[in-house]
């Protein structure tokens, strides 16, 4: 059975190897980009293995130095992610559902969780990882496996390796990025370029609730419905926004007239969006964001679309994760805007 300072010294020299191996590492497995940086959450494994009843906790420490050791990962404080499943009365070892791991994810901004167990299976011990997406629920997975009285530090060093090199080459595909590869933004161009397009004014109201509200808001939903509109050949007619702020927050009612700074727009986006803070895990600030928005046509004054996203983002600042939420928001429903598009606007050559 390890002993509390056989696990320190074991932990400690697993970190200097680690760090010996960056140093000499080749291009090939050059650290993740800074924007690219992952946040995992590393659970106690759960372990049957006898006369080791500390293993399942060892190995969660053990991964976690690890990987905190090298670049492109950022680890949860493991002391603030047992005291949160604690109090939110989760599993706080091995195997867990999908659909808890999500949840545990979205408690500590864990963009991935890992789990796992430690067990005999005949003359061998094994040692499994799982990866979990837990903004996509996809899953990968890792093994180490020796003798019974195999040891384990070498094990888990083996182990540790596997799982730092299947976090670099499948870790972005765990996770659901703002740029992944399945981007649906390439197809929506392809399919609206040559067509005859609205121009359009985009109004929506945005705060963060907050004890001390920024002084100048940063509408980030408008400005990402903005790029993607744009992107798409869409005209963005500049209206000034202290002439609509009063219609949208009145909202279209029967009878009214339409500010004069609309004037040659033929569709208005106008809505709300607010960010607000969430939860504190260690350093991490974690905040969720909801906008929704209504699609106007000014011809005949009725809305055409309507629709909400909520979303949540991490971050070390409570403001740039506001941000990062809303803008968020602002991608999801300004792709389903220019869905919409893609399904109603005359095909090319078609008359108007």
């Amino acid at each position: 059975m390890m002993t509390a300072m056989r696990l320190l010294l074991l932990t400690i020299s697993l970190a200097a190897a680690c760090r010996a191996e960056i140093a000499q590492d080749s291009p090939a497995a050059a650290p993740t980009p800074k924007s690219e940086e992952l946040t995992v959450a590393i659970l106690d494994f759960a372990a049957n293995t006898p006369g080791q009843p500390e293993l399942g906790k060892q190995i969660g420490d053990v991964l976690t130095v690890m990987l905190s050791s090298q670049a492109g990962f950022r680890l949860v404080d493991r002391a603030v992610l047992s005291r949160t499943l604690q109090e939110q009365e989760l599993n706080l070892s091995g195997v867990v559902e999908t659909s808890q791991a999500i949840k545990i994810g979205k408690l500590v901004g864990a963009r991935i969780l890992v789990v796992g167990k430690a067990f005999a299976l005949g003359k061998q011990l094994m040692i499994t990882a799982k990866l979990i997406g837990t903004e996509t629920s996809l899953v990968d997975g890792v093994i180490a496996k020796g003798p019974l009285d195999a040891d384990v530090g070498e094990l888990l060093m083996e182990l540790s390796q596997k799982v730092a090199e299947r976090l670099r080459t499948a870790g972005l595909r765990l996770v659901a990025q703002d740029d992944a590869t399945l981007d649906p933004l390439p197809a929506l161009k392809k399919a609206l370029a040559g067509r005859k397009k609205p121009v359009i004014a985009v109004v929506i109201m945005e705060e963060h609730i907050t004890r001390r509200r920024a002084a100048v808001p940063d509408p980030a939903v408008e400005t990402e419905f903005k790029l993607l509109l744009r992107e798409c050949g869409f005209e963005i007619r500049d209206v000034p926004q202290n002439e609509l702020v009063g219609f949208v927050g009145a909202g279209k009612k029967d009878g009214f007239t339409w500010p004069r700074g609309l004037g040659g727009v033929d569709v208005v986006i106008v809505g709300k969006a607010y960010s607000e803070f969430a939860a504190r895990i260690g350093n991490l600030i974690s905040c969720t964001a909801r906008a929704e928005i209504n699609v106007i046509s000014r011809s005949s004054g009725k809305i055409v679309m309507a629709d909400r996203s909520t979303d949540r983002a991490v971050d070390l600042s409570e403001n740039i994760a506001g941000k990062k939420a809303l803008q968020k928001s602002g991608r999801v429903l300004g792709l389903r805007v220019l869905e919409y598009f893609e399904k109603n606007l005359p095909p090319t050559g078609a008359g108007t």
